[in-house]
């Protein structure tokens, strides 16, 4: 009779507070994933608070509507000098209930934490026995990257995206690769990657777009596919016949002329 996950939108700005982390160990053993607003005394580092500074806990942070991370949102290290936080997720202008029966937008990293507690809910979905570490692997892995390194103290792995977290699940072959321009060999940013499978089943492509350095990652089924790359000014560039096997990453890149 446990959730699958709990959302926790509060904490403490100081980040060093253990009192909570036998709380958050026995949810964890429970199989339950505790989800934690990061806190909202950004920009400045290791303002990140407690209890999701701790080990136990799954950070995030808060993003806006053209995928900057938010002024406001707190960044790592956490004390303990792991980066801080997990992920980032909307967090800004984000339409939410209010007392009295009323609607409004708010802004905060208790907007954003929802975003990834749903996730969560939709991979538990999939897979009611999916454990937490590969829950939050799915989340990470799949999650499009705000900066560099990776993961960072601003947006750790990057901003969630819910539909490859759930068909990275569900089709775990994945292909990811670069887009580049010929000749200079410069990135592309935004052009379009798309997989067709050839079996027939129905199924319409995997779409998405590369981030500023250009990389993509696609989660399909295993099998043959066709994959496009296409970009505003530049002519389309497919590869054929690429072949894909479960629980591996295939590389395909493309130079855009």
């Amino acid at each position: 009779r446990a959730p699958d996950v709990v959302n926790c939108s509060w904490g403490n700005p100081d980040g060093s507070l253990t009192t909570f982390q036998d709380d958050l160990r026995l949810l964890r053993a429970a199989g339950i994933v505790p989800v934690f607003s990061s806190g909202n005394n950004g920009p400045i580092a290791g303002t990140v608070g407690s209890p999701a500074s701790l080990h136990e806990a799954f950070a995030v942070g808060a993003s806006d509507e053209t995928d900057y991370v938010a002024v406001f949102s707190s960044r790592g290290p956490r004390p303990w000098l792991e980066v801080r936080p997990h992920v980032v997720a909307p967090g800004v202008y984000v339409r939410s209930s209010l007392p009295g029966g009323v609607y409004g937008t708010w802004n905060g990293t208790s907007m954003a934490a929802p975003h990834v507690t749903g996730i969560v809910a939709l991979l538990r979905s999939v897979s009611p026995t999916l454990s937490i570490t590969h829950a939050l692997a799915l989340i990470t892995s799949t999650a499009r990257p705000l900066g560099s390194p990776l993961p960072n103290n601003d947006s750790g792995w990057g901003r969630v995206d819910a539909l490859p977290a759930v068909s990275a699940l569900v089709c775990p072959g994945v292909i990811s690769g670069t887009v580049r321009r010929a000749g200079s060999g410069y990135p592309l940013a935004g052009a379009q990657v798309a997989a067709f499978a050839y079996t027939g089943d129905g199924r319409g492509p995997a779409v998405t777009e590369t981030d500023s350095a250009g990389r993509y990652r696609l989660a399909v089924a295993g099998g043959i596919h066709s994959v496009t790359a296409s970009a505003f000014g530049f002519a389309p560039s497919t590869a054929w016949h690429v072949a894909v096997a479960s629980d591996t990453i295939t590389l395909a890149d493309f130079a855009l002329t």
